[in-house]
């Protein structure tokens, strides 16, 4: 079978499709058929100085369970986020308690993105508990982990204000979200808009924690209730939480999203799909960032 590989720290260049052994299901594994998953931005800082496979979301239909599985059988859609990083690949063996069931109404590519990014949403959400009348600051609004959090900061009752650039104006106002344009003289645009907010969500870094904790000042945001995704070493020296993916719940919560996105109460866009074989192509489309909506691989696409 065909897998992507990373070992040779050249960035994007590096990567590189291999002929490896199809992958077996030993005891507490299934192997998955991968019909679809999601890159993260997250995974291009490591391609300079790092040798793991970036792939971690998966999507894609059981072939074979290993011994003290429960409660999957082979045929089986499932979706899940692949530990060891080797999610990039036509079949993949994958402990059964990192999947859960994929609903019949959501297609492959959403389900696909669902375990990194909009999860790391879902964990924002968590960390800041929105409620009913509160106003809520997203950065990035229009990302994949800001754009998740602010959907469910809708659908807790909460006002969202959505830093973003003026392509997205549109598309955040579709979905509710108030946008507001980043970048210089941000700061004096938000006081504009509002002049109270109850939490803050961090979801680009390079600066926006600290103007999160000077905005706490002027609109009466606590600590607690201030949360980054990317700066964790700024989270630890200002006192404010860095909770994302990993702190939103686990297979339980993910099982949660892909019924809101099944639904259409939670909208995962895709931004364009690319075959295996295309994999460098995905990662310079990622790393360019012209694009709203989640890149896509699909492995079983050899064209």
């Amino acid at each position: 079978m065909k897998a992507v590989r990373y070992d040779r720290f050249s960035g994007i260049d590096g990567i590189y499709l291999a002929d490896v052994p199809e992958p077996v299901a030993g005891a507490g594994e299934v192997v998955v058929r991968v019909e679809a998953g999601a890159l993260n931005p997250g995974a291009l800082p490591a391609l300079h100085g790092s040798s793991y496979t970036p792939g971690r979301d998966l999507a894609g239909e059981i072939v074979a369970v290993g011994a003290d599985v429960l409660g999957f059988a082979v045929g089986d859609a499932v979706l899940g986020r692949l530990q060891s990083w080797d999610a990039h690949a036509q079949f993949v063996a994958i402990p059964a308690d990192q999947l859960v069931r994929k609903p019949h109404d959501l297609s492959w590519d959403a389900a696909g993105s669902l375990s990194t990014t909009p999860m790391a949403g879902l964990g924002a959400i968590r960390a800041v508990e929105p409620r009913a009348g509160e106003t809520i600051v997203i950065s990035g609004a229009s990302g994949g982990v800001g754009f998740t959090a602010a959907q469910l900061a809708l659908r807790a009752g909460a006002r969202v204000i959505g830093l973003t650039s003026n392509a997205h104006f549109d598309l955040l106002r579709h979905h509710g979200i108030e946008p507001v344009r980043y970048g210089d003289g941000e700061r004096e645009r938000i006081l504009a808009a509002t002049d109270r907010a109850d939490a803050f969500i961090d979801t680009v870094g390079g600066g926006y924690l600290d103007l999160a904790i000077d905005l706490a000042i002027d609109l009466g945001v606590p600590a607690d209730r201030i949360d980054t995704v990317v700066d964790y070493r700024g989270a630890k020296e200002k006192g404010v939480k860095s909770l994302g993916t990993t702190d939103a719940g686990g297979p339980p919560a993910l099982a949660e999203l892909a019924t809101l996105a099944a639904t259409g109460d939670l909208h995962i866009p895709i931004a364009a799909t690319y075959p295996l074989t295309a994999v460098r192509d995905a990662y310079q489309a990622l790393a360019d960032r012209k694009t709203h909506g989640r890149i896509v691989l699909h492995p079983q696409d050899l064209a």
